[in-house]
């Protein structure tokens, strides 16, 4: 289903703030590309199958994602949360479920300190001072990036990271073997293609098994989940990076 994007969100990807920090937001679509960066999210990227659920853990109805940070980890909003500025929450991938933590109260909050921390390159102290005021220190997100910041502060000052362009490759995930502990790879076929116990046997059994499309940054979850299981896993790209 299709959702309108909200202004409050499209004026926050088009701002497309990089604040310098990997674990903050690092990626932003483009307002067109917004529905397609759910893929991973709210929807698998091959068979189209609704990856929402209401269980603590699953991806919750109302959310969306309005970004990425260097890792591929996103940021999200829910819908339903107009009225309250629409609060940012983040959670990293490839745990086997979504802990989300509110990042910041609002979108236009989230903005203004990453502008704000934009410009303070390695003031970790002024860093430090401007998360106070507005997040809190008790997540593990600012909690990281204040590590971080005061290693940097700590050390020579480096270039800035740069950004991972291999996870903007869109292409093909691909199970070449299902490594020992068969059953429970079956049981993931199973689940992510509706399959019978029969059907996603004889899928297994195949030489090589295209699990997802889409970019690679959005794959990252299914590929560690795979690797985690003993499967060998590889992601082959389509073409040129996006």
């Amino acid at each position: 289903m299709t959702s309108i994007l909200p202004d409050a969100a499209r004026q926050f990807i088009e701002a497309a703030i990089v604040a310098g920090d990997m674990a903050l937001p690092f990626h932003y679509p483009q307002p067109g590309q917004w529905e397609g960066w759910q893929s991973g999210f709210r929807h698998h990227g091959i068979t189209g199958e609704s990856l929402v659920g209401t269980a603590p853990g699953e991806w919750q109805p109302g959310w969306y994602v309005v970004a990425l940070n260097g890792f591929g980890d996103p940021f999200f909003i829910d819908l339903n949360q107009e009225a309250k500025g629409f609060p940012v929450y983040y959670a990293p991938h490839g745990a086997g479920r979504w802990e989300a933590e509110q990042a910041a109260p609002s979108l236009q909050q989230l903005g203004d300190m990453l502008a704000v921390l934009r410009g303070l390159e390695d003031d970790a102290t002024a860093a430090q001072h401007v998360v106070e005021a507005e997040a809190s220190l008790g997540t593990r997100l600012w909690r990281e990036v204040l590590e971080n910041r005061q290693n940097r502060a700590d050390t020579a000052k480096e270039p800035a990271f740069p950004p991972d362009t291999t996870a903007w490759q869109h292409g093909t995930l691909v199970i070449c073997g299902i490594g020992p502990q068969k059953m429970k790879v079956v049981q993931f076929l199973k689940q992510t293609f509706g399959l019978s116990p029969q059907e996603a046997l004889a899928l297994a059994m195949q030489p090589e098994i295209a699990v997802a499309e889409g970019y690679l940054v959005h794959l990252r979850r299914s590929q560690d989940h795979l690797q985690a299981l003993g499967a060998t896993v590889e992601f082959r790209p389509h073409g040129p990076r996006a």
